[in-house]
């Protein structure tokens, strides 16, 4: 048998240890052609594309919805199509076995899963290899089902039933899933603090506006470009807790995040300490219109160092930020109060990484760069 390619999940990013199959645009038998997209993915970010690498007959041995952990065979190009009848008869006739694939990072735990395990008494070594434990995972443990016939949800990290004939039950995109799971690997450890400050605009966008082609009277740009160059000094903001040491970055990759109607994505400026304010508002037109046309690519979205999400236009006085897996900090902007003239700056960080005063003085020296572009001073 003549198998052109062997098909299996890559690792598109170190936070996604297992991707969801999005879509098989073939059926089995079908004749592709090189460079064919053969298999979608969906990943934590964005949509991963698998193309063939030579011509041939494709043959699946995955589900649609389904997740395969990194480095699982799930489809294979044949030579011939008479080779495809052939591997599926194979693939049926297989026993199932079990991913072999282990996580080896830190597990991360949910509070409430840590207090059930140290009420029966669990040690945590119980889950080695699992990526994140619920409660429902120490459940499991322990033997106990769910009596209820109604489906489990997670609330404010406790298990509640649900009656569905009081509710409509919406099931998870695998995005979402991904995103809580990813979020509560840092917020779960209960050492998160945010610090807050005044940016006074008066005179401000007077300058800015004159420097921008496209971004009139918006703060991103400018505090994408200045925020960066302090994060050379400030290198704890531009790190992440690894589980017994602290990881620094050694570039400066500053992410923004944007949803358009189009779902959550966080956009990234690579080597941004290195750009020009205009450098990075061409970027950012570029990145925006890629998000618009559904052509992001992976390396636009993953290694991102440190994140910015601007809430300036949604109406609210300020807001505390999340910060993103594999990150210390996260900076929220906040909407500018017309009568006040001034915008409210919150700086999100991991105690395990740095501490209050030096985020503190980040955010100080922020404000007086930013409010430096007046043009009376």
């Amino acid at each position: 048998m003549a198998i052109m390619q062997s098909i299996k999940v890559p690792l598109v990013s170190v936070n996604d240890t297992k991707l969801t199959v999005q879509e098989l645009p073939f059926a089995n038998g079908d004749k592709v052609e090189k460079g064919a997209i053969v298999l979608i993915f969906e990943t934590s970010k964005t949509a991963y594309d698998v193309e063939a690498e030579t011509d041939g007959y494709i043959q699946y041995a995955c589900v649609v919805g389904t997740d395969y952990a990194v480095g699982e065979e799930i489809a294979m190009i044949t030579s011939t199509q008479e080779e495809v009848v052939a591997v599926a008869k194979e693939i049926k006739t297989k026993p199932v076995q079990a991913s072999t694939t282990v996580f080896e990072g830190e597990t991360v735990f949910s509070n409430a899963a840590l207090a059930l395990m140290k009420d029966h008494k669990i040690d945590r070594s119980a889950f080695a290899g699992k990526d994140f434990v619920s409660v429902l995972e120490v459940n499991q443990k322990l033997g106990i089902k769910e009596a209820f016939s109604g489906t489990v949800v997670k609330q404010n990290s406790a298990v509640v039933n649900v009656d569905k004939t009081k509710v409509i039950v919406e099931k998870l995109s695998s995005n979402k899933k991904k995103e809580i799971e990813y979020l509560s690997a840092v917020q779960s450890s209960d050492l998160i603090s945010t610090v807050n400050n005044f940016i006074e605009l008066d005179g401000v966008f007077d300058n800015l506006n004159k420097k921008f082609k496209t971004f009139k009277n918006s703060l991103l740009p400018v505090t994408i470009y200045e925020a960066a160059r302090l994060l050379k000094e400030y290198r704890k903001l531009n790190a992440f807790f690894s589980g017994e040491e602290i990881a620094f970055y050694n570039s400066v990759n500053i992410g923004f995040a944007v949803d358009l109607d189009k779902g959550l994505k966080v956009l990234k400026i690579p080597d941004a300490d290195q750009k020009s304010i205009f450098e990075i508002e061409d970027m950012m037109l570029d990145l925006s219109g890629k998000y618009i046309d559904d052509k992001l690519h992976i390396s636009d979205l993953t290694d991102i160092t440190f994140t910015i999400t601007d809430l300036s236009n949604e109406g609210v006085s300020f807001f505390h930020p999340l910060i993103n897996m594999m990150n210390s900090s996260i900076l929220g902007i906040s909407s500018i109060d017309s009568k006040l003239n001034r915008s409210t700056f919150s700086l999100s960080f991991d105690h395990r990484v740095t501490e209050g005063k030096l985020a503190a003085n980040f955010l100080k020296e922020l404000k007086s760069r930013i409010e430096s572009f007046a043009l009376d001073k």
